[in-house]
C-alpha cells in the first residue's frame, strides 16, 4: 500500500472515535524554499561559513585600554568631527566571522549598549509586558498540542519508530478531516526524519536551515499565519550603520573615529506586501514619502516592517556565537522602531515594544525576548535582551514527533502575536499603530 494511502486510513480509522469530520480547507501552497547562501560552484573557498578572512571589528582595543573603562558614565562625544568605520558587512559580500568571547563585554560597554543576561538572577523582575508575552507564547505548549486523532498513527508508524508522548499532549477538541491530518503528519514526519539525518550525518547550517528550520515555520505560518507573513532570509543583507552600536577607534590619534559592532542574523519575519492590509499601509507610506521603516539596508527589506529574527548553527555550533549575533540584530531593529515611534510622535513605553528572538543549534531552540531599556548601564539607554528563557520552554526542539508539534505551538503563538491587533498585541499596541501614524503624516 502506499506510503499516502497507508497513512489516510490510519488516520480515517481513528478519527471517528475522537471527532466529527469537517471539510478540509482550501490548499495553501508552501512557500519555496530558499537556499541559504549561493555558492560558487567551482570555487569552495567563498563559503562564508568556512573562511574567516575578516578582521574582527570588535576586537581593536588598545593593549592598555579595557573594555570596563569603555563603560564610564561619560562617554566618548558623539559630535560633528566624529566619524564611523564602515560595518564589515559594507566592506564585503561575504559574512562576517563570528563574535569573540570578548563581544558580550564590549557590547555592554558600547554606545548604545546592548545587555544580554539570563532571566534568573535579575536585581530587578522583567517589566509585566516582557512576562505577559512570555506566557502568551507558552500558552498550549505543554499540553494539548498534537491533533488526538493521530494517536494511533504515532504509535503505528514504523518510519518514526517509538516515540515518547504523554496523555497529556494530545487534543481531544481538534476537529481538523482526516485529509488535514494526513497531510499535516506527513509534513512533521519528514521534518523529524530530516532532522534526525541533519544531526546523525552532521550536516552543515545550510541543511539545517534549509530541511529543518524553514518547513517547520513555513508549517506553522500555514496553521497561523493567515497568509500574513513572509519567513525572509536577510543573512546577505546589511544592517544601517545608522542602527549598530560603536566603541572608540582602535588607534589614540584618531579618538573621534568609531568602530560599529556589525553582524548579521539569518532571518526575520517580515510582514507580507502580498497581503492587502499591509500591501496598502506599503503604498501610503511611499506615498507619504517615509517608505524606509526598518534597519536594513537591502532594497527591498529596509521598505518592509520586520519581526523577531533568527540566527541558526548546526549541531556542532557555539550556543553564545548564535545568541550575540541575534542580540546585535534584534537591538538594531529596535533602535529603527524607537526612531520611527519618535518621528510619528507616538507615546510609548519602551517595555511595551518587547519582541522576541530566537536561536537555533542544531535541534534545539531557545527564546529571548528584547527591549528597549532608560539607564541600562551607567546611566545609558540601551538594549536589554532577556534569555534563553528555559523554564517556560523546558527542551524546545526537533529531535522528536512530541517536541516538533510543541515548536510548531509555539512559532503559532508568535505569529498570532505580531499580528494581533489588539492592544496587547505587538501590530495593534505598538508598530501598527507606528506606521500608520506616518502614512498619514506626509514628509513636507
Amino acid at each position: 500500500m502506499h506510503r499516502d494511502d497507508r497513512t489516510r486510513s490510519w488516520v480515517t480509522s481513528t478519527q471517528k472515535y475522537y471527532f466529527p469530520p469537517s471539510p478540509p480547507p482550501d490548499e495553501v501552497a508552501p512557500e519555496p524554499v530558499t537556499p541559504k547562501r549561493k555558492r560558487a560552484m567551482s570555487h569552495r573557498s567563498d563559503s562564508p561559513k568556512r573562511q574567516r578572512t575578516e578582521p574582527e571589528p570588535v576586537d581593536e582595543l588598545l593593549p592598555e585600554q579595557s573594555a570596563s573603562q569603555l563603560s564610564s558614565s561619560t562617554p566618548f562625544p558623539l559630535h560633528e568631527k566624529t566619524t564611523s568605520s564602515p560595518p564589515t558587512s559594507r566592506l564585503s559580500s561575504k559574512r562576517s566571522s563570528s563574535p569573540t568571547r570578548e563581544t558580550p563585554i564590549i557590547l555592554r560597554s558600547a554606545w548604545p549598549p546592548v545587555v544580554v543576561e539570563s532571566l534568573n538572577g535579575l536585581k530587578v523582575a522583567p517589566p509585566t509586558h516582557v512576562q505577559r508575552l512570555g506566557d502568551l507564547l507558552a500558552d498550549g505548549v505543554d499540553s494539548r498540542f498534537i491533533p488526538k486523532g493521530l494517536e494511533q498513527v504515532i504509535k503505528s508508524d514504523p518510519d518514526v519508530g517509538y516515540q515518547v508522548i504523554k496523555p497529556a499532549d494530545y487534543d481531544s477538541a481538534d476537529i481538523r478531516s482526516a485529509d488535514e491530518l494526513t497531510a499535516l503528519w506527513e509534513t512533521v514526519k519528514n521534518l523529524f526524519l530530516d532532522a534526525r539525518d541533519c544531526k546523525d550525518c552532521n550536516r552543515d547550517e545550510n541543511a539545517w536551515c534549509n530541511d529543518v528550520l524553514q518547513p517547520l515555520i513555513h508549517l506553522a505560518m500555514r496553521i497561523y499565519g493567515n497568509e500574513q507573513w513572509r519567513f525572509q532570509s536577510v543573512q546577505s543583507q546589511s544592517i544601517n550603520p545608522a542602527y549598530l552600536s560603536a566603541i572608540p577607534g582602535p588607534k589614540p590619534n584618531d579618538a573621534n573615529r568609531l568602530k560599529l559592532i556589525d553582524r548579521k542574523t539569518d532571518y526575520a519575519f517580515s510582514y507580507s506586501h502580498r497581503h492587502p492590509t499591509y500591501s496598502s499601509l506599503y503604498n501610503r507610506l511611499t506615498a507619504a514619502n517615509r517608505e524606509e521603516i526598518s534597519h536594513s539596508l537591502d532594497i527591498f527589506t529596509k521598505r518592509t516592517a520586520l519581526f523577531s529574527g533568527f540566527e541558526v548553527k548546526p549541531a556542532y555550533g557555539v550556543h553564545t556565537e548564535a545568541e550575540l549575533q541575534m542580540s546585535i540584530w534584534i537591538a538594531a531593529a529596535l533602535r529603527k522602531k524607537q526612531q520611527l515611534a519618535y518621528t510619528a510622535q507616538v507615546l510609548f513605553e519602551p517595555a511595551a515594544m518587547v519582541e522576541p528572538a530566537f536561536t537555533v543549534i542544531g535541534h534545539e531552540h531557545y527564546v529571548y525576548y528584547a527591549y528597549p531599556q532608560n539607564e541600562l548601564v551607567a546611566g545609558r539607554s540601551g538594549v536589554h535582551v532577556l534569555g534563553p528563557d528555559s523554564d517556560r520552554f523546558e527542551k524546545l526542539g526537533t529531535d522528536s514527533i512530541r517536541g516538533i508539534f510543541r515548536l510548531v505551538r509555539l512559532y503559532g503563538n508568535l505569529l498570532k502575536y505580531g499580528i494581533d491587533e489588539g492592544e496587547d498585541g505587538y501590530w495593534g499596541g505598538f508598530l501598527g499603530v507606528v506606521l500608520e501614524k506616518l502614512a498619514s503624516t506626509p514628509v513636507v
